[in-house]
């Protein structure tokens, strides 16, 4: 079938999912064109609902609506309507028909295969009269094939001295709501006109407010409030609310959060306000390692109910589409596909696509989803760029005047502009020095970038840490006063965790999900196991290593062999950290921040530094072992004699303490950064 062919002087090009007329070009959905692609290959017949379905949707599982909101899209496209019928014909129960004359672009060329073979002359005077038919033939592929659209007008939004980020527009898309930093896990609501640039602070009290969601009418704000770093010091618990705020009286400084939900210590994301009036949002009643669900409140009724789906998977993402009412989940399943699912509120599935990844994606990689406006793609954000996301699940990069260090896109409600998050979080990294009780860092890698998780050599003086000055993550090494890059990976490494070598001639890192061991020199092996590495722990065994990877269950925990690359699963799963003591004996803690011991005689809890743990990460020395709590102590603990002893106040703002090294610790601290929110949009032709 033809990729591109006129609908009378519509010109359909299938290639770029694109309808052009009067030098306008509409996008439309790859599976609506492929309707019309079938209408037109029969135009004047009619083609019934199970013929299309079966052509265009083979092997998917769709709503009942689908078909219909296709025709309804190209309908719209020629400026038609379901009234006239001028172009697409609804036949009662039987199907539809396209009446409009069509003509195939590779008409010419085939009617011009069927002809005799000219003679020489002819076929020289026929070259001759194909010139200026080829030279038009460029003309037309030069004006019908369109240029990826670049988003270069780039608009400040905010310019504070703070950090802004999570913007939201009104559904008028004259208001945009968004956080401003205030400190380590408290923000403000703030809100512009963007029409003469004032700003006003929504919020009366700092908090760690989540995303926004506006209401229908553009009256009410709705967003999940965290516990700040400070309650959760004193309750020594963390604690989630559903609040709305009313957004004409914060406008006016009268605003006052009101309680809607109290989701007390369960986990809540994603608020997402609904049509009728009602909130949607990601409830994690088995805790944050389990697959949450999804929850619908009524604040009329002051009732809130699970929504039950048929597609089963680890949800992570959720959204709600004005336009076509409908919502969207993404879901992380045991075969590393990401699905992507719309259904009704009601939970029936309209729509079911796999999101084809990026070669140069990790399995890893998650894909938070906003609505465009039409509810027809999405907009996501991985690694630091901004991508559009059909119904379909294909991924196309947009374009813009920044490579990376964008977050948070919004696209506007009627014009074609994105408000995104531009920039990152500042982390340095040092010595930590213990004087009594009063720590300092001497920092020893200093940048406007992200520069974390640094490593001492064993059995030499370097210092390797994880640094993404050059745009993704890299092995770097601090060598005395001077630093250099030591890898050079195209699309750096999967996240900021590594480890040197036992012997510390090399340095372990996660290369695509497999383990790369790199020299000193910068040459590296990958080694190819049958599991896809999420997180790799320290190395401190010559020939083995731990790892978790997600199969059946999350972050199962293996054993990888490092000679021979094969993997041992060791049953235990929910593994946040793990490291080999001495004996062979495995130390680790699981996502709820308990620790155990694991043996050939079973397990064994360590109820002394329950939840004693802050982050991520401990260290290991021997049998001793760090970490850092809730009220900033830092806490050793000793596995032989299980005494647990606080040794010093550290810095709020240190984040990570990642190696000990007779007695000197090496720490990631937070240092500031600028994140702010910019405006994007394409030149105006």
């Amino acid at each position: 079938m033809a990729q591109q062919f006129w609908v009378n002087n519509y010109y359909i090009d299938i290639t770029r999912n694109q309808i052009h007329h009067q030098e306008q070009a509409t996008h439309l959905p790859p599976k609506a064109l492929k309707v019309l692609a079938v209408l037109a290959s029969r135009a004047g017949e009619v083609v019934s609902h199970d013929e299309l379905m079966a052509l265009v949707w083979a092997n998917s599982v769709v709503g009942p609506n689908t078909l219909q909101r296709a025709i309804a899209q190209l309908r719209k496209a020629f400026g038609d309507d379901s009234k006239q019928q001028a172009f697409i014909k609804t036949h009662a129960k039987k199907g539809y028909s396209l009446e409009a004359n069509v003509r195939w672009e590779e008409s010419n060329v085939a009617a011009s295969q069927t002809e005799s073979l000219p003679d020489k002359g002819s076929a020289r005077r026929n070259w001759l009269l194909a010139i200026p038919m080829f030279v038009m033939l460029l003309v037309g592929v030069w004006v019908f094939w369109p240029i990826p659209q670049l988003y270069d007008q780039v608009t400040p939004l905010t310019a504070s001295d703070e950090q802004e980020y999570n913007a939201a527009y009104s559904p008028d898309g004259k208001y945009l709501v968004f956080n401003r930093f205030v400190g380590q896990c408290e923000s403000h609501l703030w809100a512009k006109d963007l029409n003469n640039g004032q700003e006003v602070r929504l919020s009366t009290e700092p908090g760690t407010y989540g995303q926004v969601s506006w209401s229908t009418d553009g009256t009410q704000l709705a967003f999940i409030k965290q516990s700040t770093c400070a309650d959760v010091i004193e309750q020594n618990t963390l604690c989630w609310q559903l609040q709305t705020l009313d957004f004409a009286q914060a406008w006016n400084g009268n605003g006052q959060n009101q309680l809607r939900y109290d989701c007390a210590d369960t986990e809540t994301t994603h608020p997402t306000w609904m049509n009728d009036g009602r909130i949607a949002m990601l409830y994690y009643a088995d805790g944050a390692q389990r697959s949450p669900n999804v929850m619908i409140y009524d604040p009329i009724a002051n009732q809130a109910n699970t929504l039950e789906l048929a597609e089963k998977g680890d949800i992570y993402a959720l959204d709600y589409a004005r336009e076509t009412e409908l919502l969207a989940v993404v879901m992380l399943l045991d075969s590393h596909e990401h699905r992507l699912l719309t259904f009704t509120p009601d939970g029936e599935i309209q729509s079911l696509a796999t999101i084809q990844r990026k070669a140069y994606q990790s399995v890893y990689d998650r894909f938070p989803i906003r609505f465009t406006p039409d509810g027809e793609s999405f907009l996501t954000e991985v690694n630091g760029r901004i991508y559009r996301l059909d119904l379909e699940g294909e991924l196309n990069p947009i374009n813009t005047v920044f490579q990376n260090d964008l977050s948070m896109p919004r696209h506007h409600p009627t014009e074609n502009k994105i408000a995104v998050t531009h920039g990152v979080q500042n982390y340095d990294v040092g010595v930590l020095t213990l004087d009594n009780d009063k720590t300092t860092l001497d920092f020893f890698a200093r940048s406007t970038s992200t520069d974390i998780n640094a490593r001492f050599q064993p059995g030499g003086e370097l210092i390797a840490y994880v640094s993404y000055r050059s745009g993704h993550a890299q092995i770097w090494i601090a060598d005395g006063d001077k630093s250099y890059q030591l890898t050079q990976f195209e699309n750096g490494i999967y996240g900021s965790l590594f480890s040197w070598s036992p012997d510390g001639r090399r340095i372990v890192v996660n290369l695509n999900n497999q383990l790369a061991v790199v020299k000193l020199n910068g040459d590296y092996q990958v080694l190819n196991t049958m599991i896809p590495v999420f997180v790799l722990m320290p190395w401190t065994q010559h020939n083995h290593m731990l790892v978790t990877s997600t199969q059946t269950q999350k972050a199962q925990l293996f054993q990888v062999d490092m000679q021979t690359a094969e993997v041992k699963d060791l049953q235990v799963s929910n593994v946040m950290w793990a490291a080999y003591i001495e004996d062979g004996t495995i130390l680790y803690a699981d996502y709820q921040k308990q620790f155990w011991l694991l043996s050939g005689e079973g397990r064994k809890a360590l109820p002394t530094i329950s939840n004693k743990l802050v982050g991520k990460n401990a260290l290991l020395e021997g049998s001793y072992l760090y970490g850092i709590d809730m009220q900033d102590q830092l806490w050793r603990y000793q596995l032989n004699t299980n005494e647990l002893q606080h040794i010093s106040t550290i810095n709020k703002d240190i984040m990570l303490i990642s190696d000990i090294k007779n007695g000197q610790i090496l720490a990631s601290q937070f240092v500031g950064g600028r994140r702010e929110l910019l405006e994007l949009s394409p030149e105006a032709k």
